[in-house]
């Protein structure tokens, strides 16, 4: 399914005198199967944004278009069954999605999406247990345990699952590492982007991490003041376009934002570099030849 958002603006508040323009005529194609990162100040509109794709806001003009395979075209904000059929493809996992557990068991938490749609008891546990896997959890080993007695990192994989239950083609993470020890943070990643392999979904990953970014993203949204101000691949935003990037007060990876800074102090150093592999042979490269 392809997401086509076509000249979207959405003002909170309008006509009072806190009125605020939290998107500012933003177009954009997301391709079937691409992992899109969202990146931009807090109060730059990204939320507003993916709860916009998500169908859970109606735009103050332009609109949301999701695409089938056949061509058919469903507006997401719109009211009636073809519209709400989309939305029920677009899972969306929120900051600490763990708050919203609630259920006595994992897998009782991980049904109740597959319930809300309809489907049978059966279906539903063998959704909970596919989902769980995919997030790596046994349902047999952790299914009736209490979500509340898990650890952080294991109670962001069971909210994930709870998502990812309701088989939805494009899934939508704001700040899905938020609040994580370092290895917890890696994991998800890492979970996200196997996961991202093994079902072929769209996925749409708002963060502040810009390291995250440049290792997973196929393309990179940057918002800015409710615009889109820049969008490209990783390397195109952080290597060929990264002065711009910090002008609006972004920071680049840790890569590209090294040798940067080492071209301000004078050395020749090439900055199109965005893996930390590709950093360090610029380094040694650099090195050699000043020493030689």
């Amino acid at each position: 399914m392809q997401i086509r958002v076509e000249d979207l603006s959405m003002i909170y508040n309008p006509g009072l005198p806190y009125e605020t323009r939290a998107l500012d005529h933003i177009s954009v194609d997301i391709k079937p199967g691409e992992f899109v990162a969202i990146i931009g100040h807090t109060g730059s509109g990204k939320t507003t944004l993916v709860q916009q794709i998500a169908g859970l806001l109606e735009p103050t003009s332009g609109r949301v278009v999701a695409v089938a395979e056949d061509g058919t075209e469903t507006v997401i904000s719109e009211k009636g069954k073809a519209s709400f059929a989309v939305r029920r493809k677009v899972g969306i996992v929120f900051q600490y999605p763990e708050y919203q557990l609630f259920e006595e068991t994992v897998l009782k938490d991980v049904c109740f999406g597959p319930k809300n749609q309809g489907l049978s008891e059966e279906e539903q546990i063998e959704r909970a247990k596919t989902a769980l896997k995919l997030v790596g959890m046994d349902a047999d080993e952790i299914g009736g345990e209490s979500p509340f007695e898990l650890s952080g990192g294991q109670k962001r994989r069971v909210a994930i699952a709870g998502v990812l239950a309701m088989d939805p083609e494009v899934l939508i993470l704001d700040e899905p590492t938020a609040g994580l020890d370092p290895k917890g943070h890696d994991d998800i990643l890492r979970m996200i982007d196997r996961i991202q392999d093994d079902r072929n979904i769209t996925i749409i990953l708002v963060s502040h991490n810009m390291d995250d970014v440049a290792e997973y993203a196929d393309t990179v949204l940057v918002m800015n003041k409710g615009s889109l101000f820049m969008q490209g691949d990783p390397r195109y935003v952080y290597c060929e376009r990264g002065r711009e990037l910090k002008s609006v007060g972004l920071d680049l990876p840790a890569g590209p934002g090294f040798l940067e800074d080492l071209q301000d102090l004078g050395l020749d150093v090439d900055i199109e570099k965005l893996t930390f592999d590709e950093t360090a042979e610029e380094i040694i490269r650099v090195v050699k030849k000043k020493w030689q």
